[in-house]
């Protein structure tokens, strides 16, 4: 009987030793979930504040921005170059006009100009000769683009006009962005394009106005000694490398 008593007390005994370490254990995890939560609560507001601050700040920045730099207004032309713009733009609207005509008259009036996007080119080539949206370059494979973007999106019977409207813009201005050949009107004849306004046929015609008013800048604004078009010749500066390093061009 004393072994059995033994035995039963040293059995309780275990069991309480055994209760008060999970009790313990119990009270340690509850502590140890405590200050997790109270961390992350910490981290939360933390978060929370670097994000007000951090968008009150892009807010200030953008409300000093709208006010303007500090940039000046550019200078007015003087009088002959000027005229000079007149000269170039009238000729070019002239010869423009004059070849829509004609185009007009042989394909029964099925076939027109663009002229806004064309405008817009000849506003560059004599307002910003040297700027490099103006360059022949950028003109001519910036409109590429564009017609290929158009058309491209035609093939999707899904997209509706006001789709066409809103993707063939984005998506020119986007790619000559990162290739380098930023052109204003190619936004201007993706919208003509994709609106309907025009049908896929006026493609061609329309780039022909391009390589006409690009011919017609070359001359007219290489007479005076104040202009220079093109800045550069992308095409005959690589021709000109594979020609010099050729053995006969040594």
């Amino acid at each position: 009987p004393q072994m059995r008593r033994s035995n039963s007390f040293h059995l309780g005994l275990r069991k309480v030793r055994s209760f008060v370490a999970g009790g313990m254990r119990r009270e340690m995890s509850f502590r140890m979930m405590c200050e997790v939560t109270t961390r992350v609560k910490k981290d939360i507001a933390t978060s929370v504040n670097d994000a007000q601050y951090a968008l009150k700040a892009r807010g200030m920045k953008w409300w000093r921005k709208i006010h303007g730099g500090n940039a000046g207004i550019p200078p007015p032309f003087n009088l002959i170059q000027c005229v000079w713009t007149f000269i170039g733009s009238m000729t070019t609207h002239a010869i423009l006009s004059w070849m829509n005509e004609a185009i007009a008259a042989r394909s029964a009036g099925e076939l027109t100009l663009i002229f806004a996007p064309l405008g817009a080119l000849t506003t560059l080539q004599y307002n910003l000769t040297a700027a490099p949206p103006s360059q022949p370059r950028n003109a001519l494979f910036s409109q590429i683009i564009s017609m290929f973007t158009v058309y491209s999106l035609y093939q999707f019977p899904s997209l509706d006009s006001w789709h066409r409207t809103a993707l063939a813009p984005a998506i020119v201005e986007t790619v000559t962005a990162k290739l380098g050949i930023i052109h204003p009107p190619s936004g201007a004849s993706a919208i003509a394009f994709a609106a309907d306004l025009y049908g896929i046929e006026h493609m061609g015609v329309f780039l022909l106005g391009v390589c006409v008013a690009i011919t017609t800048a070359i001359i007219i604004n290489n007479l005076s000694d104040k202009r220079q078009y093109p800045t550069n010749w992308p095409i005959l500066r690589a021709i000109n490398a594979m020609y010099n390093s050729s053995p006969n061009g040594k």
